[in-house]
């Protein structure tokens, strides 16, 4: 289970050369793209001039990155603790790292949630991006993409396969001249089509007009009017929703992408054999300064989110995880993790099938959980744990000749989980594999729901699901 591919695409990006892509046990293992320069092009609409700090986007140098290091806490976890308290760890010097500022964009809208906010961006890259060269599916995402923005994809060359290995917030403002909020967020995805693989690093600045307030998110990720919710298609004018006769594409209602800026893009190959070094196992453990405050107050809204059994629950994730891993075959870890992070999985074990590979973790166990982050809104919980696990880590060939890693030597590994549910849901943590709404043996359909139930499982309604691997190299908090 080379880390369950997170370091397959969420690993880390070497300047001037392709790492091997190996050791991608499910969340990591080995690099997900491949490193130089090149690019440069970017597509940007004048309305996107914004003010205030924020990250920077380097297409120099070496560089570190995975879904969303720093140096904070080490935390000791007392496993016979029911609920996290100040007692239950023990903490050395923090060391702060700047992070993206939410508050005055929430202090304006209190029901704004990044949990719901990065999914959105998720979904809307992936589309965007599978959508280029086809005027027709671009249209419909008139009212999340300017005509600029349209436009730049409509005169590239078309995509058939998207693998986000990194969408991260880099900086939270407010525009200069409009005075509208400003979201900009790094992506770096793997791209393909018939001419083969690329990576790119992009940075696309979403933008809504000043006090417009957060809706619901879109469980059916349709990207439809956000005035009045049909499915859009043009009427008097091409940014004029045909349903309800309004001009929807200038974040009067919702985010917009305003500008859509590549920095750095080269091709790749996708070579899953061979061995990396492990970095960063030896971290401390980056953990927010209001991880245990947080989690405690969880635990107070609802006294099932103890934490033996939010443990056991991340315990039994993991093993269904492995098992799906070693046999690739991800449905025992239907329902257990987010419909995207499956796709994002699934591809991963497709690629091992295409180049007759197997990756294999062998006698993994979990050693220790430690709290990280605990994220509340409206509408999710985000609970982020640092895993910390060994197994017999390699890769093995058709003639089952083992091509990376090794069936002899332990290898230890952390990696960053969040797991998420709905700010709504109170009840029993599942810690063996059925459903949490009906109780019968798990079993998820295509649509991420349970067959028995109907229950929509898979986006966290019910339960705590896992949404994101990140590796302790890279990070961010």
């Amino acid at each position: 289970m080379t880390r369950w591919a997170a370091r397959a695409i969420l690993g880390l990006l070497f300047v001037g050369s392709l790492a091997a892509l190996a050791d991608a046990r499910p969340g990591g293992g080995h690099s997900f793209s491949g490193g130089g320069g090149g690019g440069g092009r970017s597509y940007r609409s004048s309305s996107s001039s914004s003010s205030g700090g924020g990250g920077s986007d380097d297409g120099t140098g070496v560089i570190v990155f995975v879904v969303l290091v720093g140096i904070v806490v080490a935390i000791g976890v007392s496993q016979g603790a029911k609920n996290p308290s100040a007692a239950s760890w023990t903490s050395s010097m923090t060391f702060p790292t700047p992070r993206a500022g939410f508050k005055p964009l929430l202090a304006k809208d209190p029901a704004f949630s990044q949990t719901a906010f990065e999914d959105f961006a998720f979904q809307l890259y992936a589309r965007a991006q599978r959508a280029r060269s086809k005027p027709a599916e671009l249209a419909a995402l008139t009212p999340y993409l300017t005509q600029d923005v349209i436009a730049a994809f409509t005169a590239m060359r078309p995509v058939d396969t998207v693998v986000i290995g990194s969408l991260r917030v880099v900086h939270v403002g407010t525009a200069s001249l409009t005075g509208d909020d400003v979201i900009d967020v790094r992506i770096e995805a793997n791209l393909a089509n018939f001419n083969g693989t690329s990576n790119t690093i992009e940075r696309w600045t979403f933008a809504r007009m000043p006090n417009v307030k957060s809706r619901a998110p879109d469980k059916t990720k349709t990207f439809p009017c956000p005035n009045c919710g049909a499915p859009f298609t043009a009427g008097s004018a091409e940014r004029v929703c045909s349903h309800c006769d309004t001009n929807i594409g200038t974040g009067k209602f919702d985010w917009i992408v305003v500008a859509a800026s590549i920095g750095t893009t080269s091709s790749v190959g996708l070579t899953l054999t061979g061995t990396v070094a492990e970095i960063g196992t030896d971290y401390v453990t980056r953990v927010e300064d209001d991880a245990y405050a947080q989690m405690q107050a969880l635990y107070n809204d609802d006294k099932n989110v103890n934490w033996d059994a939010f443990s056991a629950h991340v315990t039994m994730t993991y093993q269904r995880l492995n098992t799906a891993w070693n046999s690739l075959d991800l449905t025992p870890v239907r329902g257990l993790v987010t419909h995207s992070l499956l796709g994002y999985l699934q591809f991963w074990v497709d690629e091992y099938k295409r180049q007759r590979l197997a990756n294999k973790l062998d006698g993994a166990t979990v050693s220790r959980i430690a709290l990280a982050k605990v994220l509340r809104d409206s509408f999710y919980d985000a609970v982020t744990v640092r895993v910390f696990a060994d197994g017999f880590d390699y890769t093995i060939d058709a003639e089952g000749k083992v091509v990376g890693g090794s069936k002899t030597s332990r290898r230890a590994y952390t990696e960053y989980w969040t797991f998420i549910r709905s700010s709504t849901r109170r009840g029993p943590i599942t810690v063996e594999p059925k459903c949490p709404n009906c109780g019968a043996p798990l079993s998820i359909s295509n649509a991420g729901a349970c067959t028995h139930c109907n229950a929509e499982i898979e986006s966290g309604s019910f339960d705590w699901v896992l949404s994101k691997i990140e590796q302790d190299e890279v990070y961010f908090g």
